[in-house]
């Protein structure tokens, strides 16, 4: 295989990776969102079974594909290091090698949270999925949280980040935690608008979008101090090659935030009058947009960034 070869191999794992993590990441906060104390004083999931099921089945889809797609990616830097075809990704020596370096830290620390988050998904999906107004178990939201914790934290040993301040590293995990909120929070708000009445999409909607401020608050403020830390100016963003690409993802996301203010100040108030077919077109093109920023983040880590920056 020659070098493009491993590195379109890698863009690809890193972009399942992401998907997968992003996913999971929106799921539950969804779950949260959607989510209610009963007279019990236990937090209820408001969503019907409808609507769970297929969700449910997607997260744990997201959970193996993430596992499947952190592992090989470890596999393909062994290939890459060992230059001797597909057999060298199997090589017990390389792995071992890399296994000790920064890239073997930041892979178990993603593989070992998509292995707990899938853990809990195995352990409660008949919970998630039986009664009509099932609870929502707080060792399942703390194995999910810890688990978003340990894959963001790979980010801070990884990329263009891993020689920067501690403050940096931090803001990395927080940044990836609030796109993964925004962006993966998509695909189970179209589900609900497919499955559930007017009634209900509504104020779920009108949840994410109060906490869409301070998401959005969030990313702009630890955006700001990572591209302060990563570019040496601001002439770079439009005069280098990672710059420009970098520009383009700051584009596309101004485009999602726009799509999101439509959501939330024209489309939201109109359910009950005009339906959700119009707030599913909306989201549908969020979820392009989503995609397109992904392999933007993947092509930056993979082929645009210095070789000792890569993710």
């Amino acid at each position: 295989m020659g070098d493009w070869s491993w590195e379109l191999a890698i863009l690809l794992s890193k972009f399942v990776a992401y998907i997968s993590f992003v996913s999971l990441t929106g799921g539950l906060f969804v779950l949260f969102l959607g989510s209610r104390r009963n007279p019990q004083g236990l937090v209820a999931i408001e969503w019907s079974a409808k609507a769970r099921i297929p969700l449910v089945r997607v997260l744990l889809a997201a959970s193996g594909f993430g596992k499947l797609a952190i592992i090989l990616f470890f596999l393909l830097q062994v290939g890459q290091v060992n230059q001797n075809g597909l057999a060298g990704m199997v090589d017990g020596f390389m792995i071992g090698l890399l296994a000790q370096t920064p890239i073997g830290t930041g892979v178990g620390l993603r593989l070992a949270g998509f292995v707990l988050i899938g853990l809990s998904l195995v352990i409660y999906r008949g919970k998630l999925t039986g009664t009509s107004s099932p609870t929502l178990p707080t060792t399942l939201v703390l194995m999910w949280c810890l688990g978003l914790l340990l894959y963001g934290a790979g980010f801070s040993v990884l990329g263009h980040v891993a020689n920067l301040d501690l403050l940096a590293k931090l803001l990395i995990g927080v940044h990836v935690l609030l796109v993964g909120m925004w962006i993966g929070a998509l695909y189970p708000l179209l589900l609900l608008c497919r499955t559930e009445p007017a009634s209900a999409i509504a104020p779920l909607m009108k949840r994410f979008g109060d906490y869409g401020w301070g998401i959005t608050l969030g990313l702009v403020v630890a955006g700001g101090y990572l591209l302060t830390a990563l570019l040496g100016s601001v002439t770079e963003l439009y005069t280098s090659p990672y710059g420009r690409l970098l520009s383009l993802k700051i584009v596309l996301v101004l485009c999602l935030l726009a799509l999101a203010a439509l959501n939330k100040f024209r489309l939201v108030p109109a359910l009950y009058r005009a339906g959700s077919q119009p707030l599913q077109r909306s989201i549908k093109g969020e979820i392009c947009l989503a995609l397109v920023i992904l392999v933007v983040t993947a092509v930056l880590s993979t082929f645009i960034g210095p070789a000792d920056h890569m993710a």
